[in-house]
């Protein structure tokens, strides 16, 4: 073979071999420049914008609020998250999936402690991940959801896997604090895990093809995915979805109170017979609604045992304010840590009971306010703007509970029920918190179990909302039935 062969071969292997550098060397830029920051950003503020002022000039309708077909679900299941922020995807499939993963870190059983190099080399792969900043996702709604939900159980898992420091301080890094408190001021929502985190923004569709109903629901993320409380943790989340669904129908049924209570007759006393028969119609249907709530929420004995959730679920919802021990989370890179509420998921962050509170003008006394104040800020921000707007409308139904026998039935009915709803809820609570303490220790499972066999949180009986779970529960029926007329 002549000397131009070999050269014009030579030559192709140089082009080539110089070709192949090039994309890689330009692939490593890309990453480098999407994700790994030069240098450590300044800290972050917890500065969320406030809520948008309501146009109370337009009529009522949750249909500016919420999905017209799914009401606080989203109208399909959230997409994943897109390069180069798949990675926290990535990380979260490590420990929620059927092997055996992460144990809590109070957990002293010989299976977790088994468990233990696995989550710390989990926790070390958290660490080293470089901070992203989130701002290419800022106005696609939904994937900032996702955003948040992969992020607030990520930070749930590296904090109750983590032994408890001697010094009762847990720091979660940066690499998942700082964009978790950036995406959740986009959203104006806590930084925190939340009710919308685990039940209404994780879920996929088991069959597309039927209907939009929580027994069509898989839950997508679970703390036990890889033990024996997998079902009861899934079946808790799917008595929420059923609440919720049949919440929206609630939700529904005021929208049409409210457009009827914005036309109030303008004559003769026939008019406004006919006017309060229309009121007290609609009162009549929302009670039997509600009573379906408390049938729902009463179901959940079936599917969800107490033991399971007392010491294998509940402890992974805890937040900063509700750590029994006192211990304290610092959010790497996040100013003033303080001022962030961290309290965790709780059933008082869906809106369905906050609506009918609203339209019914139910004031919560000293043991249940601040609780449900404090728990708006745990709910998506068009659920609040829906509350807000209801609230400004619906104020004087009680003008006609003075004027209307009828009237007063049904609003004493719906009353009844709400109060039924949640005297049944203390029993649930008592049931799925208080007698599993008492019951301390608990056997057979080994989740949140000290050194003394009892989970480290059975000092008091509080919510995973942080409120102290007894009294809130008492506090909130109580104020309910003082509103009966």
């Amino acid at each position: 073979m002549s000397l131009s062969y070999y050269q014009a071969l030579l030559q192709l292997w140089v082009l080539s071999s110089l070709r192949t550098l090039f994309t890689y060397v330009h692939r490593l830029y890309s990453l480098a420049a999407s994700s790994t920051p030069t240098q450590t950003p300044p800290p972050l503020r917890w500065e969320p914008e406030p809520d948008a002022p309501i146009d109370t000039e337009k009529p009522y309708n949750h249909d500016r609020y919420l999905d017209a077909e799914t009401g606080a679900f989203p109208s399909k299941p959230l997409p994943h998250l897109p390069q180069p922020f798949y990675v926290f995807e990535e990380i979260l499939a490590l420990v929620n999936g059927p092997l055996p993963a992460l144990s809590l870190g109070e957990d002293k059983s010989e299976e977790a402690i088994s468990r233990r190099p696995f989550g710390e080399k989990w926790r070390a792969k958290v660490r080293a991940q470089p901070t992203l900043d989130l701002s290419p996702l800022k106005d696609d709604i939904p994937t900032l959801q996702r955003a948040h939900a992969v992020l607030a159980w990520l930070v749930h898992f590296y904090v109750h896997s983590t032994p408890p420091p001697p010094n009762k301080e847990i720091v979660v890094p940066a690499s998942i604090a700082r964009p978790l408190v950036q995406v959740s001021q986009w959203l104006k929502i806590a930084p925190v895990l939340t009710y919308a985190d685990t039940v209404l923004w994780n879920f996929e569709l088991e069959d597309e093809e039927k209907p939009f109903t929580a027994n069509n629901m898989t839950f997508t993320t679970l703390f036990n995915m890889s033990n024996e409380a997998s079902r009861d943790e899934s079946e808790f989340y799917r008595c929420c979805a059923w609440i919720e669904q049949r919440g929206f129908d609630c939700t529904k049924l005021i929208t049409s109170l409210v457009e009827d209570l914005e036309c109030p007759p303008l004559s003769n006393d026939l008019d406004k017979a006919d006017y309060h028969e229309l009121i007290a119609d609609h009162l009549r249907g929302l009670a039997p609604v509600v009573h379906d709530l408390t049938d729902i929420l009463m179901s959940v004995k079936n599917s969800c045992r107490p033991n399971a959730f007392y010491s294998s679920i509940r402890p992974w919802y805890r937040g900063s304010d509700t750590e029994g021990e006192g211990l304290r989370w610092v959010y790497e890179g996040v100013e003033d840590c303080g001022s962030l509420e961290l309290s965790g998921p709780s059933a008082g962050q869906t809106s369905t009971f906050h609506v009918l509170d609203a339209l019914l003008g139910v004031q919560h006394n000293d043991k249940s306010r601040p609780f449900m104040e404090r728990m708006l800020q745990y709910m998506p921000s068009e659920q609040r703007a829906l509350l807000r707007h209801l609230q400004h409308t619906s104020h004087y139904i009680r003008e006609l509970v003075a004027e209307s026998d009828q009237v007063r039935a049904g609003y004493n009915a719906v009353l009844d029920a709400m109060a039924k709803f949640r005297t049944d809820h203390l029993q649930v609570a008592v049931r799925y918190v208080v007698s599993p303490k008492d019951k301390c220790p608990i056997t057979g499972l080994s989740g949140a179990m000290s050194q003394g066999g009892c989970p480290a949180q059975q000092r008091k009986s509080r919510g995973t909302g942080g409120n102290e779970l007894s009294t809130m529960l008492k506090g909130s029926r109580d104020s309910t039935r003082s509103m009966r007329v």
